[in-house]
């Protein structure tokens, strides 16, 4: 999974910042991972988090693709797991070191955490202790919004459809007009709700499933949506509620929206839906493309001037 950050990058002040500030950034606890954050100028500007059995040779590449996108020469590599594999992550920093300075390479586990760098002396031979609870940064990402699960499977979770919700609106939408109102108008009017903190009724959510069948009303609404927290609730209610065979459209404008305010696993769950309600849809691919990038929302021009091929774009 691709990390991107915010605009302003987050500044930290060593591994107990680092790793206070690693679920917040990832939006949950990790487990069993390798985490490597890209650094510039002190600041975490993007990384990758992936399981600890993910071979060290892809690690190393998508560390590498990630550091030479942010135009940054230094990294820094956490594993969580238990204290054995602490040969592993060292391994691991070692050969991202050969194309990217490692500057910190740390392994946490049962509260504990552990410099694996040979004569560092940062923490104690039997590990620190991981105290977050007091932390500024923990509560300057809590006031920003951010979630912490308790994995990444709790981001599934999230997104599970409300069946008797689903069952409304789809009775919903077999009693609208025919042919149905405007869409754009729709998506528009919709939007308008949202921002003000409504939560769309059965009938609008029908209305607003029709109208993103519809061409121009999902070009409206993709055009529309950015980072705001409410637009990223609204496509996440929208997503539970219609049928399933309207999900893939308000699935991928969660991930859209979630890419844009830096949530990479709600972005990546939201993204498998789709795809699991649409395969090969022409918009789940073009997001794939973006979280797989390492690529910053914020150093694309918004919006993308037409014709762009966002392919060529990213490379």
């Amino acid at each position: 999974m691709i990390v991107v950050l915010d605009p302003a990058p987050l500044a930290i002040h060593g591994p107990a910042d680092l790793l206070t500030a690693i679920p917040y950034i990832l939006g949950y606890h990790p487990q069993n991972r390798v985490v490597v954050f890209i650094t510039n100028e002190g600041r975490l500007t993007c990384g990758l988090s992936v399981d600890r059995q993910t071979p060290d040779a892809v690690i190393v590449a998508q560390s590498s693709s990630a550091a030479s996108h942010a135009n940054a020469r230094t990294a820094v590599v956490v594993g969580y797991g238990p204290l054995s594999d602490r040969h592993q992550i060292a391994r691991v920093a070692d050969k991202i070191n050969v194309a990217v300075t490692v500057q910190a390479c740390l392994l946490v586990d049962g509260g504990r955490y552990y410099c694996l760098v040979d004569g560092c002396l940062c923490t104690p031979e039997h590990g620190a202790v991981l105290e977050t609870a007091s932390s500024v940064i923990a509560a300057e990402m809590t006031l920003l919004g951010r979630p912490v699960l308790a994995s990444r499977e709790h981001f599934d979770a999230l997104l599970e459809p409300d069946t008797d919700a689903q069952a409304r609106t789809a009775a919903a939408m077999a009693s609208l007009p025919k042919p149905p109102t405007e869409p754009v108008t729709i998506v528009r009017s919709s939007l308008e709700h949202a921002s003000a903190g409504e939560r769309l009724s059965d009938e609008q959510a029908a209305y607003l499933a029709v109208a993103l069948s519809n061409n121009e009303g999902r070009s409206t609404a993709w055009e529309a949506t950015t980072g705001e927290i409410w637009q990223q609730d609204l496509w996440l209610d929208l997503a539970r509620r219609v049928p399933e065979h309207c999900v893939a459209v308000p699935a991928n404008l969660l991930a859209w929206s979630a890419w844009r305010r830096s949530e990479p696993a709600l972005a990546w769950a939201a993204l498998s839906k789709a795809i699991h309600a649409m395969p090969d849809n022409a918009m789940s691919h073009l997001i794939g493309i973006l979280l797989a990038s390492g690529i910053n929302p914020a150093t694309l021009p918004w919006p993308l001037p037409d014709g762009t091929d966002l392919e060529d774009l990213l490379r």
